[in-house]
């Protein structure tokens, strides 16, 4: 497979490596049968002996010259360039994978409007995957063992430039690159808010406040929030508008009354200034809204046992006084 242009080439071998989980500093990409030609980077002035790691059949010495051509090439690898004993240069040359309808997506967001985004992506063919920030020329981020990366942005209030992020992925074989871009108020999915709650009879009253890692002041980044709740009823299910007033009103801190019986209810927020649906947020767990009256309800129970017990055992020290041996009149 390894073949010259005018250059003279002996045989050699070299011993194949383990997989990659770094990447190489020197590395090439090719598409599969084009034609390769790689340059030994040295001043050294004799002999140029290349290696080929995992070992061909056919490998060579250049008696004069530093380029490797290679033909119709299909052997990605190492090729490494050697004076004597001395390792003059090597390369990684992998062949170009080019992503289709398999290939897992690159999904990232963001809680807020700070200065990081979270990436995900996840290719078990793949051992070594990196992400950068290309339009802030941020530096490279290793991936987490659960597939993750965590990415530093300049926060830009107006966003005239979307982001845009690379990813790289490699195996001994292939190199595949993923560039997406997105503008950063367009992936914002806010945590799960926070929520105070209490019953007035059948009305539920229901206070709501943005999740401690949302961006400060509300005044400049407000939200809006929706509730869901379950009627006791029929167990139907509504979602409306956390607001009883003005809607602007409610993008700082909310309050929701819901005027029927509910025996559950969950909140979740979105940023009302981006025309996103309401899926962008995170719900709350669901507040049981019967299970905590039962147990104000048993909790009542408990007291008055205690004030009948209380009772009965001053009776019982009534009676102790009393001679009841004696008649009370002859």
């Amino acid at each position: 497979m390894l073949s010259s242009m005018s250059l003279v080439w002996v045989v050699a071998f070299f011993a194949v490596g383990s997989s990659l989980t770094s990447f190489p500093e020197h590395r090439q990409v090719v598409n599969r049968g084009a034609t390769v030609i790689l340059t030994c980077s040295t001043d050294f002035k004799g002999p140029i002996r290349w290696t080929y790691s995992p070992p061909e059949e056919d490998d060579f010495e250049v008696h004069q010259g530093s380029q490797l051509s290679l033909s119709n090439f299909d052997e990605p690898g190492k090729y490494s360039c050697w004076g004597g004993d001395r390792l003059l240069d090597s390369v990684y040359v992998f062949l170009e994978d080019t992503p289709d309808s398999t290939t897992p997506e690159l999904n990232c967001l963001a809680e807020t409007y700070g200065c990081s985004i979270k990436c995900s992506w996840v290719d078990p063919n793949y051992t070594a995957v990196r992400l950068r920030n290309q339009r802030d020329n941020g530096k490279w981020v290793s991936q987490s063992p659960e597939g993750t990366f965590i990415v530093s942005h300049v926060t830009d209030s107006e966003e005239m430039v979307p982001l845009k992020v690379t990813l790289e992925a490699i195996n001994d074989q292939k190199y595949l690159q993923i560039n997406k871009t997105f503008y950063l108020r367009n992936i914002i999915h806010p945590s799960p808010p926070k929520v105070l709650w209490r019953k007035k009879g059948d009305v539920l009253e229901v206070d709501v406040n943005p999740a401690d890692t949302w961006a400060k002041p509300t005044s400049y980044y407000p939200l809006e929030y929706q509730i869901e709740y379950k009627k006791t009823d029929n167990g139907e299910t509504v979602k409306q508008l956390c607001c009883n007033g003005e809607t602007a009103d409610c993008w700082h801190k909310a309050k929701c009354q819901v005027h029927v019986r509910v025996s559950k209810f969950r909140v979740r927020s979105r940023d009302p200034l981006v025309h996103r649906d309401w899926e962008s947020g995170e719900w709350t767990s669901w507040e049981n809204v019967m299970k905590k009256r039962r147990k104000r309800k048993n909790g009542e129970n408990k007291k008055n046992n205690r004030k009948q017990d209380r009772k009965n055992g001053e009776k019982r020290k009534a009676g102790k006084g009393e001679n009841p041996g004696l008649p009370t009149s002859l």
